[in-house]
C-alpha cells in the first residue's frame, strides 16, 4: 500500500476531512475506518459508492460479514460492468483471521479498494502495524461541542431547512449518536415541512425523550432472559415512530460497545482507559460498564453476530423489516 502525507492526528492516521481532501479522489488498495462514529463511516462509504460505483453497486460493492469464507476471492475478483470495486469488511470478521487478512492485502488489484471497519485498531497488532506504516488509518471520532452542532445545522440544511440555535442546542444535548440525531432531524423536517426556518417553539411538542435509554433497557432485558419486557420496549419504540433501521442500528451499536467494554474489563483496563478507548462520556461509561459485567464476552459476540445477520437478511430481502426485530428478540 502506498503512503500518504502524515496527519496531525498522529503517525499513520488522518481524520475524515483530510481523507476526503487528499485521498477520496484516488483511492488506494486498503484503508482502516477506525473509531466509534459508525454513522460517519456509513456516510463516507455511501459517498465513495456513489462516486466510484454508481449504478453498478449491485455488482461492485461487497460487504464481508462474520461467517463468510474465501475472503481472498472477494479481494482479488475484478469489478463487473465498471472500473472500481469496493469491499467493506466488518470488524467481526477479523478475530482469528487477522493474520490471514494482513497477508492477502498485497494481492488486491488496482481496480479494488478494501475498507476495514474497526472500533479500535490497536486491538489488532498485525493490522495496526501494516496500516500505520502505510498511513491509511482514517479516524472516525464522535462529534462533540461545536462540531456536533455544526453537523446538526448542516444536516437540516441538506433537507432545505434552516434551524435556530435553540433547536440545535437541544438536539446536541440529547446524544452524540448521529444515527439517533439523524432520525430525529428527519422527523422534525417532516413535521415542519411548511417552515423554511425551524424554531424551537414551533417543534417543542415533538422533541424526543432520550431513546438510547430504551435500547439500553431492551438489551438488558434480553440479557436477563426477559423477552416479554424486551418485546414491549421494542414495540414502544415503534409506537413512538422509530423504524426498524434506527432501532437495529442502535442495538448493534450497543452490543458493539458492550463487547469492547467487556473485552477491556477482561484485560483489567481502568475506567479511564475504557472511557478513552470507547469515546464515551463518564456517565455512559459507568452505565455500560455495569451492563457489560452481566455478560460473558462470548455471549456478546454471539448476540452481535445475530444482530448483524438479522440486519443483513433485511437488507438483502430475506426477511421483512416489520418482523425482523421481533424475530431477533424471540430467538435471543
Amino acid at each position: 500500500m502506498e503512503k500518504t502525507s502524515r496527519s496531525k492526528t498522529g503517525v499513520g492516521n488522518m481524520n475524515l476531512k483530510e481523507f476526503l481532501k487528499t485521498e477520496a479522489n484516488q483511492l488506494k488498495a486498503a484503508y482502516v475506518f477506525n473509531g466509534p462514529n459508525e454513522f460517519l463511516k456509513e456516510q463516507t462509504i455511501d459517498y465513495l459508492v456513489k462516486k466510484y460505483i454508481g449504478s453498478t453497486k449491485a455488482f461492485n460493492l461487497q460487504m464481508i460479514t462474520q461467517g463468510m469464507d474465501e475472503i481472498d476471492r472477494y479481494f482479488i475478483t475484478p469489478p463487473m460492468l465498471g472500473n472500481k470495486k469496493l469491499i467493506v469488511l466488518e470488524e467481526e470478521v477479523l478475530g482469528e483471521k487477522e493474520k490471514y487478512i494482513a497477508e492477502i492485502l498485497n494481492s488486491i488489484p488496482g481496480s479494488n479498494s478494501v475498507i476495514i471497519k474497526t472500533l479500535d485498531i490497536k486491538k489488532y497488532k498485525i493490522l495496526n502495524k501494516v496500516f500505520k506504516k502505510a498511513e491509511n488509518i482514517i479516524q472516525f471520532e464522535m462529534l462533540k461541542g461545536s462540531e456536533l452542532k455544526s453537523w446538526i445545522g448542516n444536516r437540516f440544511n441538506s433537507f432545505g431547512k434552516r434551524v435556530d440555535k435553540a433547536t440545535v442546542d437541544y438536539l446536541s444535548g440529547l446524544s452524540d449518536d448521529l444515527f439517533y440525531l439523524d432520525n430525529e432531524i428527519k422527523k422534525i423536517v417532516s413535521f415542519a415541512c411548511d417552515l423554511e426556518i425551524i424554531k424551537f417553539d414551533d417543534i417543542r411538542g415533538i422533541l424526543p425523550i432520550k431513546l438510547e435509554d430504551r435500547v439500553f433497557e431492551m438489551v438488558d432485558a434480553i440479557g436477563n432472559g426477559n423477552k416479554q419486557r424486551a418485546m414491549k420496549l421494542y414495540r414502544d419504540m415503534v409506537l413512538l415512530g422509530y423504524n426498524y433501521f434506527y432501532i437495529m442500528g442502535m442495538t448493534i451499536r450497543q452490543y458493539r460497545l458492550l463487547f469492547q467494554i467487556r473485552a477491556l474489563i477482561d484485560e483489567a483496563a481502568s475506567m479511564e482507559e475504557i472511557k478513552k478507548r470507547t469515546g464515551l462520556a463518564d456517565f455512559a461509561v459507568k452505565k455500560m460498564y455495569t451492563q457489560a459485567k452481566r455478560f460473558e464476552l462470548k455471549d456478546l459476540k454471539n448476540k452481535l453476530f445475530e444482530c448483524l445477520k438479522t440486519d443483513m437478511d433485511v437488507k438483502t430481502g430475506e426477511m421483512r423489516e416489520d418482523i425482523a426485530m421481533e424475530v431477533f428478540i424471540s430467538e435471543a
